[in-house]
């Protein structure tokens, strides 16, 4: 029972510690949404060549940082 009761508070604490980057990348997102039009994301990302990879790739590279 003890070793469960240390796994719940460690996941609480890694949900602390995170939990101000969670917040700030759902107000970013939030922000892109309104900034930008699905057409013009449609443009860069949506056509599925290889620009359009390497494109995403490049955009999705800075998110876990």
């Amino acid at each position: 029972m003890e070793v469960l009761q240390k796994i719940i508070f460690a996941i609480w604490d890694i949900l602390l510690d995170s939990s101000f980057y969670i917040l700030m990348g759902i107000l970013i997102s939030g922000l892109l949404r309104v900034i930008l039009s699905p057409t013009v994301i449609f443009n860069h990302l949506g056509k599925g060549r290889f620009m359009s990879v390497v494109k995403a790739a490049l955009f999705g590279v800075p998110l876990p940082l």
